[in-house]
């Protein structure tokens, strides 16, 4: 972040959601635990990648703000089996 300006920019744009997009520069996610967080990065673009191969079969069916908030019940009290994972891949993680 270059200055101030641009980190509120950036908070005001996150708001209550679990990631935004930087045109140009990725994306950020925000979380409740740094697993969380990592988890979110790493299957934004896992996520982002599968969207664009649908895309090339035909029109999506995302899911509803209501199926939203049930995969997120479900997957978010689960982020610490992936993080146990990537740590004993990558090495020591604290």
């Amino acid at each position: 972040m270059r200055d101030n300006k641009l980190g509120d920019a950036l908070a005001k744009s996150v708001g209550d959601k679990p990631v935004v997009l930087m045109g140009g520069h990725s994306s950020v996610a925000v979380g409740n635990s740094i697993q969380q967080v990592v988890y979110r990065a790493i299957y934004t673009e896992v996520n982002a990648r599968l969207q664009a191969e649908a895309e090339r079969l035909g029109t999506i069916n995302f899911l509803t703000p209501e199926e939203a908030a049930k995969a997120a019940a479900t997957n978010d009290p689960l982020v610490s089996r992936p993080w146990e994972l990537w740590k004993a891949r990558i090495g020591k993680i604290e």
